[in-house]
């Protein structure tokens, strides 16, 4: 079939859609945030795409929920590559392992290294005997060079190569120090104080240099309750590790050392004696892939190897050469996954299906452009391109201007979000589209409709005066030694290639100076925050250490609040209203209903983790189904049919709805039918204002994108109502949203300024970029090639400046 055909396609705020899509083409699905592409793509072509093809090898017949369709014809095998699987948190998952090189390297030194003899360490040149005195060896397994196999890893930093360790000699200054001095200068709370004086008695007050090892191991270490390794003592060291998982800025008390038992290489000492050309495979996996290319170039020539190892090694080459083509040769196959950049993760991602060369499939991508730079975008296009030219259909999700205009075919979903979407538009060509009077996207593409303008700052820096944060002497991760000033009152954009600094510069700089200050300045919070604290270990992230001499001109601002994409909640049971502190507003106001008090229901029958729950599922409303050992799909509960609820707590209504129906609300729709209740509708409008309006009150937010967990950040942010001289710090606040929804967005930013605010964000975007007051941009490359501050000031500056590569992107019109 030359077309996938769907009718009456009708899930979410999907409008009995009939729709035929080309196969063998690429297509790009656009429209406003959330007006039903990522419904129509991903819930329908794709989910159905995977069910057919189960039920084709007999699994999962009659499981699936109500329908979501009338028909659909013409599907495919169908790969989904979904923000929420791009991002990776797990600190173990490396470049690597991710792209199997560290696999095809642990099998080529298994089968071909060159062991050291155990007992002299001579080098055995042939077999498994030692020439020089006779000692047997043997070859180790594969497993013994992961360092992600207790086999293989080093014991001491569990594989990482690094971990975090007291510096004592910073905290213990001289001899008559005492242990009560040292916990009062990292800023111990008294109730924090009061444990650990029972814990150590009279030691509290003896110099450090006195006490007995046990009692200084104590100090720094404490001790595990009941034998519990995850439920440690207040001690130094975790006091410290929670003010570091919390971003803080830690002035060398607790440093990122490299592991003086494998000396950072990650494995075990068995895997650290067997060669290749001179090098064990730790010393492989610090390389960069321009530098392992070359070393597996030399070492193919020299024709020592098996046939079996000539093709591992052909593959290493191949694999190799492949991602530095996707301009990702500065990475190193140790580089943890959650360290790179939103570009070099979906440059990885592309990389692995164009390595499979398979045609016949549907590909649906969702939004690939995701923390690029302009310059970067053509060669991810032309890769994406490639794809369709191996005989697949591709389908994009995307907002992006530049992917819009190489699709063969554009379907425009709309014409807005919500109840208000769910319409198809247009289909067709580019052309088409930009004459196309009923789609937002056509009417800002086409430049009918424009970004709000934005009166620019233009007298920045012109008095010595003016506020500003300076950032001295910054060498994390990439950092060289950058020192940089940054206006407040105004808005900075922070720009540059993907992986050339600005998140180590912002978010892993800036962001703990702020946070160390903050706590400082309210120690009394800082006391509930650690008190609170899980006893996570430091494995659970990724090892970055912030390193710069100083932060200037913090006593200008009264707070800060970073609006970052890390993931807000990966329960079924967090959801928006959760997360911004209404949910318990709502229980209360249906604990108040008359039919509640008739059954004496408290707010806790209004809960789905409660006393409300479906006894059945537990109030998940779903129930998993386990067809393999690895392998879980969910269905609906048959008993609530996914509302999640007990019979009990359905029989109250507030205005005709159950609470069931109440978390079914979109966003929108909840504003007008709270508008009495202030206290609940505040944090909703402003929701709304950022183009979340089609947001679900129930949505768990682990199904949330990285955008809009963000968002979601900003409106609890902004719906505090705090006075002002606060700085918002974003990180690429534009994910997931349309022009339309940018336009809102920086009305947004521009209010917050024009309210005594400052903003940093680090963005893409030339729309966003084009109404900064200020940009700061750094490269000029990614990796070891950038990390330093190329060019800066407004953007005309930018535009003007040869150095800059962002400038000529910029858009400005008088």
């Amino acid at each position: 079939m030359k077309s996938i055909d769907i009718k009456a396609a009708r899930i979410h705020n999907l409008k009995e859609i009939n729709i035929s899509i080309p196969k063998n083409k690429l297509i790009v699905a656009t429209g406003v945030s959330g007006s039903g592409k990522s419904s129509l793509m991903f819930d329908i072509i794709f989910e159905e795409g995977r069910r057919e093809y189960l039920q084709s090898i007999g699994m999962f017949a009659g499981l699936e929920d109500e329908r979501k369709f009338d028909s659909i014809s013409g599907l495919g095998p169908t790969v989904a590559v979904q923000q929420s699987i791009v991002r990776q948190s797990n600190p173990r998952s490396t470049v690597g392992s991710r792209t199997q090189l560290l696999g095809l390297l642990g099998l080529l030194y298994a089968s071909e290294g060159q062991i050291s003899c155990s007992e002299c360490e001579a080098l055995i040149e042939n077999g498994l005997t030692c020439s020089e005195c006779g000692n047997e060896e043997e070859r180790l397994e594969m497993s013994y060079f992961s360092h992600n196999n207790a086999n293989g890893m080093c014991m001491k930093c569990s594989g990482r190569g690094a971990y975090y360790h007291v510096n004592m000699e910073k905290l213990v200054p001289n001899d008559r120090i005492t242990v009560r001095e040292i916990f009062d200068s990292i800023g111990v709370t008294p109730g924090i104080g009061r444990v650990i004086e029972r814990n150590l008695k009279s030691n509290m007050d003896m110099p450090y240099s006195q006490l007995s090892e046990d009692i200084k191991d104590e100090v720094i270490n404490g001790h595990y309750i009941n034998n519990n390794s995850a439920n440690q003592s207040f001690c130094l060291s975790r006091i410290l590790q929670i003010r570091h998982k919390k971003g803080e800025y830690m002035n060398g008390l607790y440093e990122l050392i490299a592991c003086p038992e494998c000396d950072g290489f990650r494995i075990g000492e068995e895997a650290r004696r067997v060669f290749i050309n001179g090098r064990h495979i730790g010393k492989v996996g610090k390389m960069t892939l321009v530098e392992l290319k070359t070393f597996f170039d030399s070492v193919l020539e020299q024709g020592r190897f098996t046939q079996s190892g000539i093709n591992l090694i052909q593959d290493i080459l191949r694999k190799t050469s492949s991602l530095i083509n996707a301009r990702l040769g500065h990475l190193s196959l140790y580089r943890e996954m959650s360290s790179l950049s939103g570009g070099e993760i979906q440059r990885l991602f592309l990389n692995s299906h164009l390595e499979s060369k398979m045609e016949s499939l549907i590909y649906i991508l969702d939004e690939p452009t995701v923390g690029l730079h302009e310059s970067e975008k053509a060669e991810l296009l032309k890769s994406i391109y490639a794809l369709k030219e191996l005989g697949n259909t591709v389908i994009v999700v995307e907002h992006d201007k530049s992917t819009i205009e190489m699709a063969d075919y554009i379907i425009d979903i709309g014409p807005k979000a919500g109840v208000e979407g769910g319409k198809v538009i247009y289909e067709g060509s580019y052309e088409g589209l930009l004459q196309c009077e009923a789609s937002l996207t056509g009417q800002y593409l086409s430049g009918r409709v424009k970004m709000p303008d934005r009166r620019l700052k233009s007298d920045i820096f012109q008095d010595d005066a003016s506020p500003r944060l300076t950032i001295r002497n910054a060498r994390t991760n990439n950092l060289k030694d950058v020192t940089v000033s940054l206006p407040l009152g105004v808005i900075v954009g922070v720009a540059g290639v993907s992986g050339c600094g600005k998140s180590s510069l912002i978010s892993d700089t800036l962001v703990p100076f702020l946070r160390s200050y903050f706590r400082d300045q309210s120690k009394s919070s800082s006391a509930t925050n650690i008190e609170d604290s899980s006893n996570d270990f430091e494995d659970d992230s990724t090892l970055i250490e912030t390193i710069a001499e100083s932060l200037d001109g913090v006593e200008y601002l009264s707070g800060f609040a970073e609006v970052s994409q890390a993931p807000i909640g990966r329960s079924i049971n967090s959801n928006p209203i959760t997360f911004i502190k209404i949910w318990d507003k709502i229980r209360k106001l249906f604990a108040e209903q008359p039919e509640a008090r008739q059954l004496n229901l408290s707010a806790g029958h209004f809960s789905f983790n409660s006393d409300g729950a479906c006894p059945e599922c537990g109030g998940s409303g779903r129930k998993a189904v386990f067809p393999g050992a690895t392998m879980k799909i969910y269905t609906t509960c048959t008993e609530c049919k996914g509302k999640r609820y007990n019979d009990e707590a359905l029989k109250v209504r507030y205005k005709g709805k159950t609470i069931s129906e109440v978390l079914d609300l979109q966003v929108s729709e909840a504003v007008s039918f709270f508008e009495e209740h202030k206290a609940i509708v505040a944090t909703l409008e402003v929701m709304e204002r950022i183009g979340m309006g089609y947001i679900t009150l129930g949505q768990p937010t682990s199904t949330m994108s990285g955008g809009e967990a963000q968002r979601l950040k900003l409106a609890k942010e902004i719906g505090k109502k705090r006075k002002g001289n606060i700085l918002y710090v974003m990180d690429e606040p534009t994910t997931g949203l349309s022009l339309y929804d940018t336009a809102q967005l920086i009305k947004l930013l521009n209010e917050l300024v024009a309210n005594g605010n400052s903003v940093i964000v680090i963005e893409h975007n030339h729309e966003v970029l084009e109404s900064c007051d200020w940009i700061i941009e750094l490269g000029p490359e990614g990796g070891s090639g950038g990390g330093r501050i190329i060019a800066e000031g407004p953007p005309q500056a930018l535009k003007n400046n040869p150095d800059s590569i962002t400038g000529k992107y910029l858009e400005l019109h008088s």
